[in-house]
């Protein structure tokens, strides 16, 4: 019987041992789980700010879209409003040398009655000298 409770002491520190182990389990255990919980918090928030994320990109290109479109639409009118100027700076040009043509043969047609105004004039003049002579 001396050996049973040899073998019974043995048995009761290795039950000790093993409840010391256990218990030191349970707590790293918890500590695993709390460790777990917090990453999982964690990821949870990260997808939650990836997802925040992926609605402000969105969100930027389609504003971008429209301030690139808006100011596609300005540099087209520019472009238009351009174009304008240009004919009308050529029908402008146009009416210049058109009114510079007519000006000049206005200036054409006072020089010729200028000139057959002297000539008339010249003739008036001999014709009185002649009926003077005469």
């Amino acid at each position: 019987s001396g050996i049973n409770a040899e073998y019974g002491e043995i048995i009761k520190q290795k039950m000790v041992e093993l409840k010391n182990q256990n218990d030191s389990l349970a707590v790293e255990n918890t500590v695993l789980k709390d460790k777990v919980q917090t990453l999982s918090k964690s990821h949870e928030d990260l997808i939650i700010e990836n997802e925040n994320l992926s609605k402000r990109i969105k969100d930027m290109e389609e504003s971008s879209s429209t301030i690139q479109d808006d100011l596609m639409s300005r540099v087209n009118i520019l472009k238009e409003d351009l174009h304008d100027a240009d004919r009308r700076a050529d029908n402008s040009e146009r009416q210049v040398v058109f009114l510079l043509k007519k000006v000049q043969e206005q200036d054409d047609l006072i020089t010729k009655y200028m000139s057959d105004y002297k000539g008339t004039g010249q003739f008036i003049d001999d014709s009185m000298n002649e009926l003077l002579d005469i």
